[in-house]
């Protein structure tokens, strides 16, 4: 079969992930556009508070993606992702019905710390998400096409963040502002529910990686072959020692110490491989709508803006997929960081200098901001799930990836919130210097490469960066005592450093 046709046969088999992860974007944007209302309902208007519970779900994704990863790793990528969706589905239903202090203030209080809850809950679902379906795609999407099928998880997230814009600007202009402000701010929460049960039963039937389950079969023999060894010392009356007498649950390591102990040059590598994308993705935003605000842009002209980026997004996703595919994910990640670098500090003072001219606003947020976030983003979850092998891959992509959104997303969230427009020097420095931060995790894992203390792909080798280097694969991965990676593991290819 050619790369299409294989390409085709995967998205017949595993639509459930892509369609999910749509549904799980579109939940999670719905708080940010309908935030204003239920600042005005749920929380007195009183403006941190609802920003507060925003940046909740920052927080509680580190936690999320450590947990479910383990989950993914312990007891199935497939078990994992149904969990995630699940729980988005609960949290975003349970959004659109909490009550309010019209309701009184005992029933505003509960909905008020009810409205917390289930924040928490969707980004620590979100953070499993992320998790698990880039380790699920990574293990069973052809190898050819590797990275074009991983760009579909930025389209159809993009595509949810779409949806959640459509949906909640067509219930304002069908209902009337007086009917949204009532009640009607709960509808795009509540539309989730038939495509959310569609998700949770197509990824119900999803089938287990066969790479989860050659490590889950090589960890039994490894378990049955210790067992054997204790019964032949047993049988001769040898005494055990300590390690030996413990039960072979006990014996096996926990996934957090074995990523910690064995990649955490791998995390620290991934957390600056995301902290580009991290803060262009929240800080544009946050920027974007200070800027609607102090401009008084109309409602219409906000969904254009946001419909055309998120289009360009989708658009150009597949391409730098099918780049990645050719000249590697490494390269696409570091030609993607340093375009950031370079490009947004002057690009915030062109825009700073025009602030009154809609056009070159709108050509900065739009195909300015697509450009930049489809390099930083299209493959990103392709180059953190290489970094780890299958034992821990879930617990390391979902450490990683929501460690570097959660403390530099939110971080950046709040600076631009806390900065006036005509700042742009603020803004500007801040994505230039996340962009520099992701160069030198990927020069710098390169380094470390060369020197044999981590391996960066434990999937595909080539394409990875260009053909100038090859960063091992997924039968080459031998970690030493130390968390590095013994020499002959290593690619013979000639190396850019």
């Amino acid at each position: 079969m050619g790369v299409y046709a294989d390409l085709s046969l995967f998205l017949y088999i595993y639509w459930p992930l892509f369609f999910g992860n749509m549904v799980e974007w579109y939940e999670f944007a719905a708080y940010e556009d309908l935030e204003p209302y239920l600042e005005r309902k749920a929380f007195k208007s009183w403006h941190i508070a609802a920003c507060t519970t925003l940046v909740v779900s920052f927080v509680a994704r580190p936690l999320g993606g450590a947990m479910l990863g383990a989950v993914g790793d312990r007891f199935g990528r497939s078990f994992a992702v149904k969990l995630s969706m699940v729980g988005m589905l609960v949290g975003t239903c349970g959004q659109g019905m909490v009550p309010t202090f019209e309701h009184g203030e005992t029933w505003g209080t509960v909905g008020l710390a009810s409205l917390v809850v289930l924040r928490c809950l969707q980004g620590f679902c979100a953070a499993g998400e992320i998790a698990s379906i880039p380790a699920y795609i990574t293990e069973v999407a052809p190898r050819e096409s590797l990275g074009r099928s991983i760009s579909l998880l930025c389209i159809t997230g993009n595509v949810g963040f779409l949806l959640a814009k459509v949906a909640t600007y067509s219930v304002q202009r069908g209902l009337g502002e007086a009917a949204m402000e009532e009640w009607g701010w709960r509808m795009p929460f509540l539309f989730a529910v038939l495509p959310g049960l569609i998700a949770v039963w197509g990824r119900s039937s999803l089938p287990e990686s066969a790479a989860f389950i050659r490590q889950q079969e090589k960890a039994k023999q490894d378990s049955s072959q210790a067992q054997e060894a204790r019964s032949s010392e047993e049988a001769v009356g040898t005494e055990l020692s300590a390690n030996t007498q413990t039960p072979p649950s006990a014996q096996r390591e926990s996934v957090f110490a074995e990523v910690m102990r064995n990649a955490w040059r791998n995390i620290i590598v991934g957390i600056g491989s995301v902290v580009a994308y991290a803060i262009l993705q929240y800080g544009s935003l946050a920027w974007k709508q200070s800027y609607f605000v102090q401009e008084g842009v109309a409602p219409e002209v906000q969904i254009k803006v946001a419909l055309l980026a998120t289009m360009l997004v989708i658009l150009l996703g597949p391409f730098v997929g099918l780049l990645s595919d050719f000249k590697g994910v490494g390269w696409v990640q570091l030609v993607g960081a340093a375009f950031l670098t370079i490009t947004a500090f002057p690009a915030f003072a062109l825009v700073n200098g025009h602030l009154a001219n809609e056009l070159v606003v709108g050509c900065a947020l739009t195909v300015g901001v697509a450009v930049m976030k489809v390099l930083c983003h299209a493959v990103l979850y392709l180059f953190v799930a290489e970094l780890f092998p299958v034992e821990v891959r879930c617990v390391g992509v979902g450490i990683a990836y929501n460690v570097g959104v959660g403390v530099f997303g939110g971080l950046a969230n709040i600076v631009v919130q806390a900065t006036p427009v005509t700042s742009w020097y603020v803004p500007g420095f801040m994505f230039s210097i996340g962009g520099a931060i992701t160069v030198t995790a990927i020069l710098g894992g390169l380094h470390m490469q060369k020197q044999g203390k981590m391996q960066m792909a434990h999937v595909r080798p080539t394409p990875y960066f260009g053909e100038t280097v090859s960063c091992g694969g997924e039968d080459s991965s031998n970690w030493n005592s130390d968390g590095g990676v013994v020499r002959k593991s290593m690619s013979s290819k000639r190396s850019v450093f």
